[in-house]
């Protein structure tokens, strides 16, 4: 009877694609954990932003590169601060990983974020930015942002 093979074909394919019905593999999450000032001067103002990339996949996730942009807000109108890159980050599978991301800060924008954070003690920065996750044959893009205050006293 020619059924029977087709039907051995069949139940093969069922079982196998019951076997494999792993949970499809998700992008990382990331979260801004903080901004500080780590160096501050009459000359220069250097911040670092802190990230947690938490990968819940059961394989190691490779980011290729971090941007982003770190701004404030002066008469209600975004300033950029400065921009930051990282590249190369490994995540491993089902773990965090801790990323510190140096910002290059603007000269113009430094001066008037440095005299507002003298005067009054804080300053309220909005990180924006992106990591770029390198899926072997493809890379996507997950965006994060977040606003918080950083002072002198951290």
């Amino acid at each position: 009877m020619k059924l029977t093979p087709i039907l051995a074909i069949l139940a093969i394919a069922v079982f196998i694609a019951g076997c494999t019905s792993e949970p499809p593999v998700g992008p990382p999450e990331v979260t801004v954990t903080g901004v500080a000032v780590s160096d501050l001067s009459l000359e220069s103002m250097d911040l670092v932003v802190f990230l947690a990339v938490d990968n819940p996949n059961p394989i190691e996730v490779t980011i290729s590169r971090v941007e982003m942009d770190v701004s404030y807000s002066k008469d209600r109108a975004e300033v950029l601060l400065g921009s930051g890159t990282k590249g190369a980050i490994t995540v491993p599978a089902s773990n965090r990983t801790e990323v510190t991301v140096p910002i290059t800060m603007d000269n113009a924008a430094m001066l008037s974020a440095a005299a507002v954070l003298l005067l009054s003690g804080e300053l309220e920065v909005k990180v924006e930015g992106t990591m770029t996750i390198d899926a072997g044959i493809a890379s996507f893009d997950v965006p994060f942002e977040k606003t918080e205050k950083v002072s002198v006293r951290e």
